[in-house]
């Protein structure tokens, strides 16, 4: 491998390392709200007061009349593929930095009382997914207030 230089000539040296900066960060009063009620193994979204869209994950401006939302809306636990992706390349999962295994399935779920959003799956055979069919949420055992204790959605039994 050559030398690398910058505009002058001068030879770069470079040193590659890994560097952690551990630090914490308020999520603000919206989606602290949110998490809060995952470790309840609750959804809740927000309802804009102009529009009266219902907004998941909540957000503090409503993106279609850009108003604030106001009141809070505990949805529906349960809801239906928008559409889905069965993807057979491995990613990062960046809520844990773990290497995900393939299969994995990623969809979007649309709540039936407002809301839509992007997850994951749980079943990772296409043959069983489509859109319109119901799915629940799966959640971690231990729950800690974060994005991860909603682990995925699976096919509801009818």
């Amino acid at each position: 491998m050559g030398t690398k230089t910058d505009k002058e000539g001068r030879e770069i040296v470079e040193i590659r390392y890994e560097m952690a900066i551990p630090g914490t960060f308020s999520t603000g009063p919206i989606m602290g709200h949110m998490l809060n009620k995952l470790k309840d193994k609750e959804l809740w979204g927000n309802r804009c007061g102009k529009c009266r869209n219902v907004l998941f994950p909540p957000k503090i401006v409503c993106p279609k009349c850009f108003e604030e939302p106001t009141e809070w809306v505990k949805l529906d636990e349960w809801g239906y593929i928008a559409t889905f992706d069965v993807v057979h390349f491995p990613t990062v999962n960046p809520l844990t930095g773990i290497m995900r295994e393939v299969p994995y399935t990623t969809l979007i779920v649309a709540l039936p009382n407002g809301g839509g959003f992007f997850h994951f799956c749980l079943e990772h055979d296409p043959e069983k997914l489509a859109p319109g069919k119901r799915v629940v949420p799966v959640w971690k055992e231990k729950r800690e207030a974060r994005p991860s204790d909603l682990e995925g959605w699976v096919l509801a039994e009818d």
